[in-house]
């Protein structure tokens, strides 16, 4: 994996030598690292014949790789002088690698161009999943696919493969990942944006991961052309690649059935036209078409995890913090590149709910929960309620913590909730209008590892740190 970053980290070297930035040498110099330790760690396992990998080295192998790639990551950053501090490097680097749209950078046009391609391509890479992205690599080395895959792309239902194999299955998803940001980028070069904003803007819209090269984000642009299709990108990253899939190549209307991609629509719907019937109504906002677009455009960069901005939202009014908060909580679908809780999860807790009315009355009926008119096992229903009680907790208990570290109470909350749930902007401060950089040192390394926890979905990481586990 650290190999595969050295290539990856040398495409921004071919920009800033395009550019004739004086950073390049530094971006040389980080890929040389970077490569020499994937070398020396491939040297030294290359002669050890190994065993099946269990589902503890696939969850520690998974952990490690985040942690690794973030730490060597940062090294083009930190080596030219682009973001000095260490803790803002490593806060930055984890904030693209697992497309949290967060940043600690106050001046983006003044950033270099290859770091800024370098920023964006981490959130691409981010997106797909590092792990993932490297599976139908995997054969070459001789690893075997399935534990790592389970590890990373964790989720509740498992009856969407389409291949036996796991490297096809990752094949699949990458080409189709891979065409979508190919169609993006030429839909956002027909606009008012250049070829090298258009492919960044690309990488962080397909990835939702909300990295902008402008400080202002997308409203720098002032482009309703370019809100729409970045709206659409946002909205096909938080969808289910396999249904993707499945509807561009194989024609199927799978994804018309699927329930998880039917809620996911109507929520965005609903919000919508709720918050622009209510910002028209207000007077707040003025101007059915331009409410709507930013409406719109906000909902789906929230419900995504992309964390894009055309307005500052939170200037309207504390009604509108609470619902953002709720669609960050949720998010989009199972096998996207969203974070958060997943939509899937949220039908499953309230069939169950309903289910469970059912049960006062009639406590000796057989009452399974349905999804896509499968059962949900039960040990499956009881996973979803341990996640999301972690997920509360560690909500409740990241709110503490940055609150001690001087944030205040909607600051420690907002930020709480987009750390963990990969969104990017929170509340006060740290809203879409600014940024993370007043944070303490321990915040932000404290928020880079809550970071990391949710987007490994939680039970990946925090099932190292318990003793039975390894027994």
């Amino acid at each position: 994996m650290l190999i595969v970053e050295s290539f990856l980290m040398l495409s921004a070297a071919f920009i800033g030598e395009l550019y004739r930035e004086s950073v390049t040498s530094s971006i040389y110099i980080s890929v040389a690292i970077t490569f020499s330790f994937g070398v020396i760690l491939r040297f030294i396992s290359f002669r050890k014949k190994g065993r099946e990998i269990t589902k503890r080295e696939g969850f520690l192998t998974v952990t490690l790789v985040w942690i690794f790639l973030t730490v060597f990551g940062l090294l083009p950053y930190y080596l030219s002088g682009a973001i000095p501090h260490l803790p803002d490097a490593f806060f930055e680097t984890m904030c693209g690698f697992t497309t949290t749209g967060s940043s600690v950078i106050l001046n983006l046009e003044g950033f270099p161009k290859s770091l800024l391609f370098w920023r964006s391509l981490t959130q691409w890479v981010g997106g797909i999943g590092i792990v993932v992205f490297v599976m139908a690599f995997l054969p070459l080395f001789g690893g075997s696919a399935i534990q790592l895959f389970d590890a990373e792309v964790t989720g509740i239902m498992q009856n969407q493969q389409i291949t036996p194999r796991i490297s096809n299955i990752a094949k699949l998803i990458a080409m189709t990942y891979l065409g979508f940001t190919v169609i993006g980028f030429f839909l956002l070069w027909l606009g008012p944006m250049n070829a090298f904003d258009a492919i960044c803007h690309t990488l962080t819209s397909i990835s939702t991961g909300g990295f902008s090269t402008k400080q202002t984000s997308i409203a720098f642009f002032n482009s309703a052309y370019i809100e729409y299709v970045i709206t659409l990108l946002m909205f096909l990253g938080g969808t289910n690649f396999i249904l993707l899939y499945l509807f561009v190549k194989k024609k199927s209307s799978q994804i018309f059935h699927d329930e998880e991609f039917r809620w996911y629509v109507y929520i965005i719907a609903v919000f919508t036209v709720f918050m622009t019937v209510a910002l028209l109504f207000s007077g707040k906002m003025e101007g059915i078409e331009y409410t709507f677009r930013t409406v719109l455009f906000q909902v789906v960069s929230i419900i995504t995890t992309s964390g894009f901005a055309v307005y500052d939202y939170l200037l309207w009014g504390q009604l509108y913090w609470f619902l953002f908060l709720a669609l960050m909580f949720f998010c989009a679908c199972e096998g996207s590149t969203s974070g958060g809780v997943k939509i899937s999860r949220l039908v499953v807790l309230v069939k169950n709910t309903f289910v469970e009315f059912k049960r006062q009355v009639h406590p000796a009926a057989i009452l399974p929960v349905k999804m896509n008119k499968s059962v949900v096992p039960t040990q499956v229903v009881s996973k979803i309620l341990a996640f999301m009680f972690l997920y509360l907790l560690l909500v409740f208990a990241s709110f503490l913590v940055l609150s001690i570290t001087g944030m205040t109470f909607e600051e420690a909350i907002g930020a709480s909730i987009t750390a963990i749930s990969n969104v990017g902007p929170g509340l006060g401060e740290n809203g879409p209008a600014g940024n993370f950089a007043n944070l303490t040192d321990f915040a932000k390394i404290y928020m880079a590892l809550l970071m990391l926890i949710g987007r490994l979905e939680i039970f990946t990481v925090l099932s190292l740190l318990i003793p039975s586990f390894w027994k």
